[in-house]
């Protein structure tokens, strides 16, 4: 990487809004074709859901994942066009598959079916437990691991930043969690509105159901670096992804140390590629000193190609 290195990061569940990509298919009709595409695939108006909703179908954790990753690859591509690529891209949780498609590991198709066919394991494997995920706000990582290990059903998932982390696992265990740090300090808990325990132990059979599944689908060595948010390392070839789309399912998020990384690596601007601003804010947190960019709506699609094009 060099010493103004460009970096794509990509959201997962939780960007997506009733309305996201309206915009840009009216102002570019290759996006309409693309969720044309993903429609056909699916067997239903996934393009209709995003633009119409309503909130509470387009929430439900497969219906975002599929949206968001539609959206962020149609914005990949259409900045492609402009000769804007990343020299390096990442993804936070289900985004991973999206940075993945950035990095030339599959076609749109192929990861849009690796995206459903994670979210029906996961969903699947999700009934066998009664699990959830919560956010925790203004407790250090060491005094949240402590709490954690005492109730035993319940893992650290997410690193959003120094002081927010969400934890996952049995409902009974996080509202114990939830409780003892409200008692040692917390500034707030709130549960998430997700259908099981991802990021979490108890999601390992998913991994490996998940790594069966995709084994012979048309997949390739990253063209372009990509990395981990579970190992904050770059992913070398195609195994080596396959293992990680697998592990990722049960294992945590490591955004605070993987952006860390990248911005010690030189990397001194990120681009938000998808709906929403969630991961710019995260990272505002995480170092001020990185140059945000967003593509939420063509506007600021717009902005990233003035700034990145020459």
């Amino acid at each position: 990487m060099t010493a103004n290195s460009v970096g794509f990061v990509y959201p997962g569940q939780g960007a997506q809004q009733v309305g996201m990509g309206a915009d840009l298919c009216d102002a570019y009709p290759f996006a309409g074709k693309r969720f044309q595409e993903a429609d056909n695939f699916l067997g239903y108006s996934l393009q209709k859901l995003c633009f119409e909703g309503p909130q509470e179908t387009l929430a439900q954790d497969l219906n975002a994942q599929l949206g968001i990753y539609t959206i962020s690859a149609i914005v990949t591509d259409l900045l492609k066009t402009q000769h804007i690529v990343p020299d390096l891209c990442t993804g936070y949780s289900s985004g991973f598959y999206a940075a993945a498609y950035a990095a030339g590991c599959f076609d749109f198709l192929t990861g849009l079916s690796i995206v459903e066919k994670a979210g029906k394991i996961l969903l699947r494997e999700g009934q066998a437990c009664d699990g959830g995920m919560a956010v925790i706000f203004g407790l250090p990582h060491e005094q949240i691991l402590a709490i954690s290990r005492k109730v035993r059903s319940v893992d650290i998932a997410i690193h959003n930043t120094p002081r927010q982390f969400v934890i996952s696992g049995l409902k009974p265990g996080i509202e114990a969690v939830m409780t003892e740090a409200m008692r040692e300090g917390a500034l707030d808990t709130d549960w998430l509105p997700v259908a099981t325990a991802y990021h979490s132990r108890f999601m390992a059979a998913a991994g490996k159901l998940l790594r069966k599944e995709i084994d012979k689908d048309i997949i390739f060595s990253p063209q372009i670096p990509l990395y981990s948010y579970t190992t904050t390392q770059q992913i070398m070839d195609r195994d080596d992804l396959l293992n990680m789309m697998a592990m990722q399912l049960s294992h945590p998020v490591l955004w605070v140390d993987l952006i860390r990384k990248l911005r010690h690596n030189y990397v001194h601007t990120l681009v938000e590629i998808g709906p929403g601003t969630m991961l710019s804010r995260s990272i505002r947190w995480i170092d001020r000193h990185i140059d945000m960019l967003e593509t939420a709506s063509v506007n600021r699609i717009q902005d990233v190609v003035r700034k990145l094009k020459f």
